[in-house]
């Protein structure tokens, strides 16, 4: 494996960082292409047996190749299939989980490019602060990188994991938090650095960013990859009383949570979790939400697959032992925890020892100065996630409105919040630019 050049260490003093690749955001949009781009982790076609039996023609085209992947002619893959799907099939072959032999890809040592990856949290994103307990909504194996299959990792950490079933955070984490030393990649990624600007810069892009000291920094680059999912803006109250000591902005579990009377607000699934699992811990809960009741019921009965939406249910139904206010605005917190309400023009007050915030995030875009306008399209899917998402070059994941700027996993218009759904834009977008640095050369496609 050899890497071309890395300016880092022959900067004069004062002047940016530079960079080919920088990545914002460690989540499960970022993490995978410092394992590719910086590590060198190159996709191959390997002839599988549950590739050719599900999708036979896909199997034959792909035979004839003797390159890697990331040197196919996306533009042209690109008219007959998505090339977030051409990987997704090719990971998960009829949608099921398999070792890593089995599937329709193996990886191989290639060229590392000079990436760094930059974060204000530990890598995995926005999981490292949902509730200890929380589990997924999809399969373990959903939530993994084609890489490296999540059943293997815990073969290899002596965990016993069904990658059939729901995963909950604490592994799934832990899963994520193994990928940078167990990939070689450990020094491509900053973190904790908070990116507050990016502008056009010589080479591209100039990027602002603070250290957790107040240092401030800049980095250079041709390249930025956008990954910063929801969590790049916290969504605020915007009342009096929003950050009075018993204000809870972040829920964990149950023995973390002082009091005997907790007010969730919110209507996301970190929130709902919050409240059944208040309830269930003997606290005296009230959960208040903005959405009417009927929107709230419908996901709950398109979600009694899960476990957890089935014991929301069976405490929402009539008697109700969880009280819910539907289409509930919070006013005012008091110090002392007096809580003033508003539905339908009626106002009332309630005591809580803690209220827990729920409301989750928003995609910051604002960060972008100097560019022209980003053209956005607006993102919703069954559990309330709602973005709004980059519009973006069919073939390569590529923004249509600023050159190499690349939305990462669901920021690109069209892909869904699953991990399963959006990992494979990884490729696409590694391959372009490792193709435009003239890397690789988009040899053979899909016939």
């Amino acid at each position: 494996m050899h890497s071309t050049l890395d300016a880092r260490d022959t900067r004069p003093a004062g002047e940016p960082e530079f960079h080919t690749v920088l990545v914002v955001g460690g989540g499960p949009a970022g993490l995978p292409l410092a394992a590719v781009l910086a590590g060198g982790l190159w996709p191959w076609y390997r002839r599988s047996a549950a590739v050719e039996h599900f999708y036979g023609p896909l199997a034959a085209a792909l035979a004839g190749g003797t390159e890697t992947l990331l040197a196919l002619d996306f533009r042209r893959v690109a008219a007959r299939v998505r090339p977030v799907d051409l990987f997704n099939a090719l990971h998960h072959p009829g949608g099921k989980a398999l070792p890593l032999h089995e599937t329709g890809l193996e990886f191989r040592p290639g060229t590392a490019l000079d990436c760094l990856l930059l974060s204000r949290e530990p890598v995995g994103g926005l999981w490292n602060f949902v509730p200890s307990n929380l589990l997924t909504l999809s399969p373990a194996h959903w939530m993994e990188f084609a890489f490296y299959p999540i059943a293997q990792w815990a073969a290899e950490c002596g965990r016993s994991l069904d990658p059939d079933a729901l995963i909950g955070k604490r592994d799934l984490v832990d899963y994520y938090h193994s990928v940078p030393a167990r990939f070689g990649v450990t020094s491509a990624i900053q973190q904790p650095v908070d990116v507050f600007r990016i502008e056009p810069g010589p080479l591209g892009f100039l990027v602002s960013a603070r250290r957790a000291d107040g240092t401030v920094v800049q980095y250079a680059s041709r390249y930025v990859v956008y990954a910063v999912g929801q969590r790049c803006t916290l969504r605020r109250l915007g009342i009096p009383g929003e950050d009075l000591p018993v204000v809870e902005r972040h829920y964990d579990t149950p023995e973390a949570l002082p009091g005997d009377r907790v007010l969730v607000v919110g209507g996301g699934r970190s929130a709902d979790w919050a409240a059944t699992e208040l309830h269930d811990a003997g606290r005296d809960v009230l959960y208040v939400m903005r959405q009417q009741e009927g929107s709230h019921w419908r996901l709950i009965r398109e979600s009694l697959h899960l476990p957890y939406y089935a014991r929301l249910g069976e405490l929402l139904q009539p008697p109700a032992k969880l009280r819910a206010a539907y289409g509930a605005h919070v006013r005012r917190i008091e110090p002392d925890g007096t809580v003033h309400l508003e539905q339908s023009g009626r106002r009332w007050t309630e005591w809580a020892d803690r209220v827990v915030l729920e409301i989750g995030g928003t995609v910051d875009y604002d960060l972008f100065h100097g560019f022209p306008p980003l053209t956005l399209v607006e993102k919703y899917d069954r559990y309330r996630f709602q973005c709004h998402q980059v519009v973006t070059h069919a073939h390569s994941y590529e923004s249509v409105d600023i050159p190499g700027m690349y939305p990462g996993g669901y920021l690109a218009q069209g892909i869904n919040n699953v991990v399963v759904s959006m990992h494979g834009t990884t490729y696409a977008i590694a391959a372009d630019i490792l193709q435009k640095e003239g890397i690789l050369t988009p040899r053979w496609s899909l016939p």
